[in-house]
């Protein structure tokens, strides 16, 4: 039993825990795992680490245990599934969002190297068609410093 969402798949969530159908490998791994650690520290607990283990009650409570440990970890998996995607996702956000601001950093400086350049080119341009017109050139330089990258005046 699945709830959809009219003409989106990726956000179908299983009913019974509310968990993304994409995420139930995952969440089906880390119970599993969780589930067999829990159960294997209980049976070191209850039967090896204990001092005067009863061999006839051993598997009642270790069974009762497991159920425990089960009924934990259906809860808490997807919590901690949820919990270690979030932090992935986090980190990987931060870093995807320094790369694109070193590359619009560099790009940023490329572009205006490349718009200062064209501004002196021009200015020039029109100081040596004033020279060779014989035309006093009284416009200033582009200033750059402000921001605009137009010429002054």
């Amino acid at each position: 039993m699945t709830q959809q969402k009219p003409n989106d798949d990726a956000d179908a969530r299983v009913s019974l825990l509310s968990i993304p159908v994409r995420r139930i490998r995952p969440h089906f791994w880390t119970f599993s795992v969780c589930f067999v650690a829990s159960l294997s520290y209980i049976i070191y607990i209850k039967v090896i680490d204990a001092e005067s283990p009863s061999w006839r009650e051993a598997p009642l409570a270790i069974m009762g245990s497991a159920a425990m440990a089960g009924g934990f970890w259906m809860f808490f998996s997807p919590i901690l599934v949820e919990g270690v995607s979030m932090v992935f996702a986090a980190m990987y956000r931060q870093k995807t969002r320094e790369q694109g601001r070193e590359e619009g950093v560099a790009e940023g400086i490329t572009r205006g190297h490349t718009e200062a350049d064209a501004a002196w080119r021009e200015w020039n341009d029109r100081r040596l068609a004033a020279e060779a017109d014989g035309q006093p050139f009284r416009e200033p330089p582009p200033d750059f410093r402000n921001g605009s990258g137009s010429s002054a005046g």
